[in-house]
């Protein structure tokens, strides 16, 4: 398993809320109460045989409205000023066939082969972007907003036959449904004990092997004890616990500015797995006693059959 320093850059930004910028206008200068304006949003379209798919796959089972059409007041919802560039046509179905099955199927399976825990925490809203959003010299591939909603960006340049690409995405997307699960049920409190006094907003500053050295399993997730959390549990369902244990405890265990990095990694995820039994009555391992395979293994096979074998419909 390659290391995750290509992902440092990742920015999984938060939203903080629109800012409205008012220019001074003229007392005779006035909009026409008709002006229209296109990508707005509020447009009506004929429906075609992607949206008949994204019905069945996504709105049927999940009441989840999925955007591809660009809408600039759902693209432009955070605070960013840069360009960003509408999704095309031919990779919405690759991408959302291909989330349905790495996103969607571990957790049904995980809840005994049940839609009923996605029907209530999933997101009603993702919107697709074609392009990532560049700022600072990071780039982000999504972000969740209010609970509800998951905005996708990059989805031109996505490739469900290339791993790596694959779980790029799907770290970012995992990352963002894991703020939706904990904003929805909070994770216990003693999570943000652990690392009090090292979480940093300089987190950038930093690259992941340093953060690991420090108690925390990406750079990113220094940022506050919600990103940490998210970061554990995105990282260990998208790269697998080995990859967990060889890289990053591996890490952590020859650390000389914390001695306790290891034993403050491991006693986060103790708290993970508790949350996600304790809470949702998911077992994020395998369970050795009743032999019921855990979300993690789940996850894995999901990115394996979907590698070997993209999904198009």
């Amino acid at each position: 398993m390659k290391d995750m320093k290509r992902y440092n850059n990742i920015f999984l930004a938060a939203l903080f809320g629109a800012t409205l910028l008012l220019g001074g206008c003229r007392e005779e200068e006035k909009i026409a109460d008709d002006l229209y304006i296109p990508g707005l949003g509020g447009e009506e379209y004929a429906e075609n045989e992607l949206d008949k798919w994204l019905y069945q796959n996504y709105t049927l089972p999940y009441n989840i409205d999925v955007v591809y059409r660009w809408d600039a007041a759902q693209a432009y919802s955070s605070l960013s000023e840069v360009q960003l560039v509408p999704v095309e046509f031919d990779a919405v179905q690759p991408m959302m066939a291909a989330l349905r099955d790495v996103w969607f199927e571990p957790y049904i399976q995980a809840t005994g082969n049940s839609q009923d825990f996605l029907k209530e925490v999933a997101p009603k809203k993702i919107v697709l972007v074609g392009s990532p959003e560049y700022q600072n010299g990071s780039y982000k591939l999504g972000q969740a907003e209010g609970g509800r909603k998951i905005l996708l960006l990059n989805v031109n340049n996505f490739d469900a036959s290339d791993e790596n690409e694959l779980k790029e995405s799907l770290h970012t997307i995992v990352h963002e449904f894991t703020h939706i699960l904990h904003q929805t049920k909070l994770f216990d409190k003693k999570y943000q004990e652990i690392s009090t006094g090292r979480y940093n907003s300089n987190w950038t500053l930093l690259k992941d092997p340093e953060a690991r050295r420090l108690g925390f399993i990406t750079s990113y997730a220094m940022l506050n004890k919600d990103e940490d959390f998210a970061e554990m549990v995105s990282g260990i369902l998208v790269f697998g616990y080995d990859w967990f244990k060889d890289t990053v405890l591996a890490e952590a265990e020859k650390s000389t500015e914390n001695p306790n990095a290891k034993a403050d990694l491991e006693a986060k995820l103790a708290i993970v797995e508790s949350y996600f039994k304790e809470t949702w009555n998911i077992e994020f391992f395998d369970n050795e006693t009743s032999g019921e395979k855990g979300l993690e293994t789940y996850f894995r096979e999901a990115i394996e059959k979907v590698v070997s074998n993209p999904p198009t419909k």
